[in-house]
């Protein structure tokens, strides 16, 4: 029996939904191993999210989001991701990007949604965090297409090298999606997170989507593969093969660079900012050991190792996007699946699972939240989930229907409170953050080698980036001194007293 037949619709008579009887005929009929049980009502941690789209209604003025924050309170939830940033514009009004051309967005000058959702989230226990759709910018149906202030004026496909920041495919053809082997394209989202952060300083979070490649046959911008080129010391002319194990390396590396100094950055303004990433969980994989994680559609196909950063530390937490059908036996197994690995591969950080709740019916929601947030074969749990998305939270979703699922979570699985996690290597840090710039003589040495010595022991070296910047995380508090030394001509220059503090990032060289 499907829970839809409860919840009206255009071909249902809205007497079919009958306040009270319905929630004990779906918890008890329907679903009895949700049923509620005796809980404390002391708040537990765990995050209880939805993501809310641009395009859809949920924030646009308001009365949205007043009805977005009462929603998310009915279901005993505690945190929102609003999409900010969708195609290089803003849904928020103090930014350097041209705000949203959306008809139905309230003007600038009675409403900043972002100013807003901060406000009326925090007074009402909410948290709030901004969803950034990073490479995806220039799309030939965007409305600011042209614009004067648009990244993809200036920087985008029909841009000549070495101004052009966009990729191409092995083929050649222009696509309007940022490549960040060039390296203004790292540089220009840095400075929209920045302005952010800096401008929203109650911002809780910072979500990154679309931070990868499309597929294997992208990231040729001409800029990234002459550095390619150079590095490898190729000819000029080489093109590499797209299932080039280098150049597929190449490009892992250029996105986890992206994630390092976004993350860094991020916590050089706010230190108790919370960054996370929309990670890819395309099919399965395998066995969903870590043997397989290099087959991952993320690892292999798109070049997201969100596995590595989670073991860096360069994400507070990942958002698996486990989007699979309830009702087919296949995805049903891949999510279990997904859920299983979650639980064993945090690294130094925290997974919270976003369901794809519009692919399923209401009770099929709830038994994916079930699966998700119950403890592992060994007593692992996970920090959460997510619901994907806020205005279509399953098939046929209405503002009725929306309440309804709402009063159902509180009712089952969110019926202990809960507030959203402070992850202990925030709230209560016992390492440090150093980034820098490699220098001699002040002069920048891009792709620098970069030593990290406490006393007389050497820690670890690092890689410089084209712009000699360099960061690490994770470092144990002291007194550091840094080599910087030139690969191509050996020179070297020391820097003494840098001291590393918990919590905090430091400046090196």
């Amino acid at each position: 029996m499907s829970l839809l037949r409860w919840f009206p619709s255009p071909f249902r008579p809205r007497t079919r939904l009958i306040p009270g009887l319905v929630l004990v005929v779906l918890l008890v009929a329907l679903l009895p191993s949700l049923a509620p049980v005796a809980q404390s009502q002391e708040p537990i941690e765990q995050m209880r999210a939805f993501w809310v789209a641009a395009h859809q209604n949920g924030y646009r003025n308001h009365e949205q989001v007043n009805e977005l924050i009462e929603n998310v309170k009915r279901a005993n939830a505690n945190t929102v991701i609003v999409q900010m940033r969708r195609h290089g514009d803003s849904w928020y009004t103090r930014s350097i990007e041209p705000r949203a051309a959306d008809q139905w967005l309230a003007p600038a000058a009675e409403f900043d949604a972002l100013d807003y959702l901060i406000a009326k989230g925090h007074m009402n226990g909410i948290k709030v965090h901004a969803w950034l759709v990073v490479s995806v910018t220039c799309r030939s149906h965007d409305p600011l297409r042209g614009h004067a202030d648009h990244i993809c004026t200036s920087h985008g496909p029909d841009v000549p090298d070495p101004e052009r920041w966009t990729t191409a495919t092995y083929g050649g053809s222009q696509v309007g999606d940022l490549d960040f082997g060039h390296p203004s394209a790292i540089h220009h989202m840095e400075a929209v997170v920045e302005n952010m952060l800096r401008n929203y300083p109650e911002l809780d979070g910072v979500h990154f989507d679309f931070i990868r490649y499309s597929g294997q046959e992208y990231g040729y911008n001409r800029v990234s593969v002459d550095r390619f080129n150079r590095a490898q010391g190729l000819p000029p002319d080489n093109w590499p093969h797209l299932s080039d194990p280098a150049w597929s390396q190449w490009r892992r590396d250029r996105m986890t660079e992206l994630m390092r100094r976004l993350y860094i950055r991020s916590k050089a303004i706010n230190p108790k900012v919370q960054v996370s990433v929309a990670a890819i969980t395309w099919g399965g994989i395998g066995s969903y050991t870590p043997e397989d994680w290099p087959n991952s559609a993320a690892y292999s196909k798109v070049f997201q190792d969100w596995r590595g950063w989670l073991e860096e530390g360069i994400i507070d937490f990942a958002l698996p996007m486990q989007y699979f059908d309830e009702g087919k036996q296949q995805t049903r197994d891949w999510y279990t699946g997904w859920v299983n690995w979650d639980r064993t591969h945090t690294g130094r950080r925290a997974i919270v699972v976003g369901m794809g709740s519009w692919l399923n019916s209401p009770e099929q929601n709830l038994a994916q939240t079930q699966r998700a947030l119950e403890p592992g074969m060994h007593g692992q749990t996970l920090s959460g989930v997510a619901f994907y998305a806020y205005h279509e939270l399953f098939p046929g979703c209405t503002t009725e229907n929306r309440r309804t699922f709402m009063d159902m979570l509180r009712s089952t699985v969110f019926a202990q409170p809960a507030r959203a996690p402070e992850w202990p290597w925030i709230a209560n840090p016992t390492t440090g953050i150093l980034q820098g710039a490699a220098t001699i003589d002040g002069e920048i040495i891009p792709d620098a080698v970069v030593s990290l010595i406490r006393g007389d022991t050497w820690v670890r070296d690092l890689k410089a980036s084209a712009d000699g910047w360099y960061g690490v995380v994770d470092l144990e508090p002291g007194n550091y001194t840094i080599k910087v030394r030139d690969p191509q001509d050996g020179r070297e220059e020391w820097y003494g007293n840098v001291q590393v503090w918990p919590g905090l990032v430091s400046y090196g060289s």
